[in-house]
């Protein structure tokens, strides 16, 4: 897998960002990877010392000078993305490469895999007869998660029946008989396949 940047520049705070220049540029600085950046070194060193100023300056200072550090605060993430991308064009996810930049590197993605069991199921009744509320805790890396009912020995397998998929953590189950026990579990599915299916709760309509 390709390494790449974390860039993050909406979040970053105007020292973060000042923080940034001075770190690329530091680190592109006589760098042989990267031989004609696109935004010039000197350019990210002016607009790193006008930035340290303009911060200092707006620390106590009045409405004016923050509108100008907020200014210059645009222009410099404007220069760091350009930057950026150059430096991604020369590198092709080369991790060692990138990091040699004074980018930082971006957490490389890992597979979640099969979804883990669904906690806490719970059943409620509503204020309609032979109706049924399910709800239980959130699975990562879940995208749905299938609704099973027996009324039989829930612990016995083959009794389960599938009676609905849904995504979002909880389901409404109707047409139940008033004060029968019914009992239920869900089983989270995601990209990798579907988890275990959770404890089993027993619930009855009114």
């Amino acid at each position: 897998m390709k390494a790449n940047i974390a860039l993050r520049l909406s979040t970053l705070l105007p020292p973060g960002v000042l923080a940034m220049l001075r770190n690329v540029h530091a680190k592109m600085t006589g760098n042989a990877a990267f031989p004609t950046p696109l935004v010039p070194l000197a350019d990210l060193k002016t607009k790193a010392d006008a930035l340290e100023l303009a911060i200092e300056e707006a620390t106590f200072g009045s409405r004016q000078s923050k509108l100008l550090r907020d200014e210059l605060l645009r222009e410099a993430k404007a220069l760091l993305d350009a930057q950026a991308g150059y430096v991604r064009g020369v590198c092709n996810g080369d991790a060692t490469l990138l990091e040699s930049s004074g980018f930082d590197l971006a957490r490389p993605r890992t597979p979640i895999g099969v979804p883990g069991t669904a906690q806490d199921l719970r059943t409620g009744v509503t204020n309609r007869r032979g109706e049924l509320k399910l709800r239980w805790n959130s699975v990562r890396g879940a995208h749905g998660y299938q609704v099973w009912m027996t009324t039989q020995d829930p612990t016995t397998e083959a009794n389960w029946q599938a009676i609905g998929y849904t995504t979002r953590v909880s389901h409404l189950v109707d047409n139940l008989e008033s004060f029968k026990a019914y009992w239920f579990c869900v089983s989270a599915i995601g990209a990798a396949g579907e988890g275990m299916s959770c404890d089993p709760a027993m619930g009855r309509a009114a």
